[in-house]
């Protein structure tokens, strides 16, 4: 059974990963914070809290708990952090992220970064921190890939997603196969994650 890693996994973007990663049969670890949560978060959580692949970790303490078993995917929809300002909760983050990139046991696992356009990374401060890490994962040697979803419908067939995986930094439009983002990109690294690192 293929697991994955989802942070933010009440937020809009995260919940939407973790639903459409156990449609495929995954084991989700999902982790959030309880500082930004609410009473519609808990309501749509009554959907998917449930399922016996679902494991849920609130995040309350600057660390996060030791999975003891190969990671295939860390999904990290960015989109909503920016989109939440919480300082503390940004800080926190970035660590829990530093932990895990130098962890040896998650060395084979791939970064699944989820971009906003630029217009919307309102936080200089915690952007400049994200790039940083990036590089060092990086120079880790470790998979990273980024997609930048350049609006908020997931299932639009129109809408427009971009793909980021080389050194170069390189944006580039690309194609799904799904109408449901989420799960197009869960697909197109299932299909490449491979081929992306060439």
């Amino acid at each position: 059974m293929k697991s994955a890693v989802v942070f933010g996994a009440r937020q809009f973007l995260g919940y939407e990963f973790c639903v459409q990663l156990l449609e495929k049969g995954y084991k989700v670890f999902a982790k959030d914070f309880a500082e930004w949560q609410n009473e519609e978060h808990e309501e749509k959580w009554l959907f998917i809290g449930r399922n016996a692949n679902l494991q849920y970790e609130q995040l309350e303490e600057n660390c996060i708990k030791k999975i003891n078993e190969p990671i295939h995917y860390f999904i990290i929809p960015l989109t909503d952090f920016y989109s939440n300002d919480f300082p503390d909760i940004h800080t926190h983050f970035i660590r829990i992220i530093k932990t895990l990139a130098l962890d040896e046991t998650y060395k084979q696992s791939t970064f699944v970064f989820i971009q906003p356009p630029a217009i919307d990374k309102r936080n200089s401060n915690f952007c400049s921190n994200i790039e940083n890490l990036k590089s060092e994962i990086r120079e880790r040697g470790m998979n990273l890939v980024e997609y930048c979803i350049l609006n908020n419908e997931l299932n639009k067939e129109d809408a427009f997603l971009f793909l980021n995986s080389s050194l170069d930094k390189k944006w580039r439009k690309m194609e799904i196969a799904s109408s449901n983002i989420t799960r197009g990109i869960i697909e197109h690294v299932e299909k490449n994650t491979d081929e992306l690192y060439i």
